[in-house]
């Protein structure tokens, strides 16, 4: 399940926050978004470490999610 992302415009870049909860484990993740794609990240995992590659995988699909629908939208 992921959490309603709050976008931020900083100068030419966009900073989205948002989470991702799935079973027991949460990710939150801050993302720099510009024309290029994602540009840096920040996670903060919850969870048992097992789990914590494939949640960020899931986190970074929804970045991307965010990325077309933000940035590539505007263009």
């Amino acid at each position: 399940m992921r959490v309603q992302p709050s976008i931020y415009v900083l100068d030419d870049k966009t900073v989205a926050v948002f989470s991702v909860i799935q079973d027991e484990c949460t990710v939150k993740m801050e993302c720099l978004l510009s024309e290029q794609g994602i540009l840096d990240y920040t996670i903060e995992f919850n969870g048992p470490i097992e789990k914590r590659d494939e949640l960020t995988k899931i986190a970074m699909s929804e970045a991307q999610s965010i990325y077309l629908q933000t940035i590539s939208a505007v263009k």
